[in-house]
């Protein structure tokens, strides 16, 4: 069915939403866009798109900005850091992975929700999830999975499609325990799209992953990495690049 053309659509909202809950999802929207993001490997490959206009300061930004001026070691994951990856993926939350030490140089991050390997809180608006180096494996991804990348003014750093692909199949047998299935839709569907962009070498990985999961859970992640790689390589055809 052909789209409707843009000028003969309707707008609309729904019953009962209000104008300022919308601008704040479009404000949220602009604020982890891809078009914060400059010189990252999407844009070198597909171009920059244009910039729009910044509606009003942001606090994603700010939380940067105070991430940088206290010298704090972190590393951005999650929806933000896909976007340097991939194209058509937003988030609301800021993922960090970071130290308990570092943590405590954010007093303005004002926790909700602490464990040893997770924490949650809230910077002004914006919610963060925190993945503590208490974790071994974490702590790995820090150290070995980090590039840099300019968001704003900005040099942030940013997990590599391999350090995000390492945290994501990490956390998938869990969340199929919890059978919590909006994260495992967009966990599977995370690592689908860098497996498709990327290619990385997925037999390091599984090696790195190998002391930190069940044997069943890794049998299984592996089952599911290879048949992706089966549908990639026969969508892309014996021509493919």
């Amino acid at each position: 069915m052909m789209a409707a053309r843009k000028e003969d659509r309707p707008v609309t909202l729904p019953e009962g939403v209000s104008l300022r809950r919308v601008a704040q999802v479009l404000l949220e929207a602009w604020e982890a866009g891809a078009h914060q993001w400059t010189d990252t490997p999407l844009q070198l490959r597909e171009g920059a798109p244009p910039k729009p206009a910044m509606p009003v300061p942001q606090d994603a930004l700010d939380l940067f900005r105070l991430l940088a001026e206290r010298g704090a070691e972190y590393l951005l994951v999650g929806g933000m850091a896909m976007l340097t990856y991939v194209s058509g993926r937003n988030t609301r939350d800021v993922d960090l992975l970071m130290s308990g030490a570092t943590l405590g140089q954010i007093p303005e991050l004002a926790l909700e929700d602490k464990n040893d390997f997770f924490a949650r809180g809230k910077f002004r608006s914006v919610q963060v999830d925190l993945l503590l180096t208490q974790n071994p494996l974490f702590k790995i991804v820090a150290e070995k999975f980090a590039a840099k990348h300019r968001f704003a003014e900005l040099e942030v750093p940013a997990a590599t499609v391999e350090g995000l692909i390492v945290l994501k199949l990490y956390a998938l047998p869990s969340l199929y325990r919890q059978f919590d299935w909006d994260r495992i839709y967009v966990y599977e569907s995370d690592v689908k799209l860098l497996l498709a962009r990327h290619k990385p070498k997925m037999e390091p990985l599984f090696k790195l992953l190998e002391p930190h999961l069940l044997p069943t859970d890794l049998t299984e992640l592996r089952k599911i990495v290879s048949q992706e790689q089966d549908r990639i390589v026969k969508a892309e055809g014996p021509g493919a690049s």
